[in-house]
């Protein structure tokens, strides 16, 4: 019990620290493209023996956003919080478990049809023999692997991790499954597939680049026409309203992870390895309803408005398009936060 108890107040305070870095820094920016990371290799805290693995694996993504997708992937695959989460270190050559690799194969690489079973049956044999070691890291057993010759989407090698990983980054596919899953997140809809194909085919000659693909996105004439059309994860609401009302009261942050799974976001815990919904995904009546709720909630406790520090004047420049209830700019006060907070632009990005 005492374990068990142990292991619920870690991730508490996991969920806590990741709440205030988005809404507070440092460097807020990096850490919502870890949070867009987390939808992409989605690992609960509740899947962990404990959740200090699953701020492990938050640092490392953060570590791997000025490098490549082949990096991060391989980094990925030796993570220990996304491998226990999917029964890798249950994978030995005498019993393989496919579990990651199918994964890998349909969410992390290819995306679904550009695989057969056969590749998976092989990527699991590839994936078998690692284990989690006294230091925390996933090292490689040669007593549980399977060093043999595998063929993989048409090549034999005596694939590991690390150099399937590399060979799954070659794909094309993968280029364009991800950009895919990552136009979704930062953009919205996704565009023809003749445009897709052109985005992931520039990555590619960019061998992969994580800075290029997001300033890629960032500059897309289709990211600047969705402005202001794309619903917003909850947590990013909650952060960015969290940033604006300025406070960092205990009541603020608790209230944030409290409401949030009401919101359907619960923080750090994705529904399923697919991770979290995206854009109209979140169209949820009782959802939505949630979120004006939860938002009222931090602005009705008194100890957080007690120790909030609003700037003097609401710009227009925090919403993507005009709001629809009130006119910015506006006077930094509680009627007109409650009101800015209300406002259905508020909720889209």
């Amino acid at each position: 019990m005492d374990r068990q108890r142990c292991r619920v107040e870690a991730a508490r305070q996991l969920q806590h620290d990741w709440v205030s870095r988005l809404a507070f820094g440092p460097e807020r920016g990096r850490a919502r493209l870890v949070q867009l990371w987390t939808g992409i290799f989605a690992v609960s805290w509740r899947q962990l023996p404990h959740p200090a693995l699953l701020r492990g694996q938050l640092a490392t993504i953060e570590a791997r956003l000025t490098g490549s997708y082949g990096q991060l992937l391989t980094a990925m695959l030796l993570d220990p919080a996304l491998q226990i989460s999917l029964n890798g270190p249950s994978n030995h050559r005498t019993r393989p478990n496919e579990n990651l690799a199918r994964e890998l194969l349909e969410l992390f690489s290819l995306g679904e049809g550009n695989y057969r079973e056969a590749d998976v049956r092989e990527a699991a044999r590839a994936l078998s023999g690692y284990q989690l070691s006294e230091e925390g890291r996933m090292v490689l057993n040669p007593r549980r692997h399977d060093a043999g010759m595998k063929t993989i989407l048409g090549r034999s090698a005596p694939f590991d991790a690390v150099s399937l990983a590399a060979w799954l980054a070659a794909q094309p596919a993968t280029a364009r499954h991800i950009c895919g899953r990552i136009w979704r997140g930062l953009v919205g809809t996704l565009p023809p597939s003749a445009r897709l194909q052109a985005l992931a085919d520039d990555w590619r000659r960019q061998r992969l680049s994580l800075p290029w693909l997001m300033q890629a996105l960032q500059d897309a004439p289709e990211a600047r026409a969705a402005r202001g059309k794309r619903l917003e994860d909850p947590i990013l609401v909650v952060s960015r309203s969290l940033a604006l009302l300025g406070s960092r009261h205990p009541d603020a942050m608790q209230i944030a992870r409290s409401e949030l799974p009401r919101m359907g976001q619960p923080v750090l815990e994705p529904p399923s390895v697919k991770g979290w919904p995206v854009n109209e995904e979140w169209i949820n009546l009782r959802w939505l309803q949630a979120r004006r709720r939860g938002l009222a909630a931090l602005l009705a406790d008194e100890e957080v408005w007690a120790s909030a520090a609003l700037p003097p004047q609401l710009l227009p420049t925090l919403t993507p398009i005009p709001p629809l209830e009130i006119n910015l700019p506006a006077p930094g006060n509680r009627a007109q936060l409650a009101q800015l907070f209300a406002d259905p632009v508020w909720q889209l990005a």
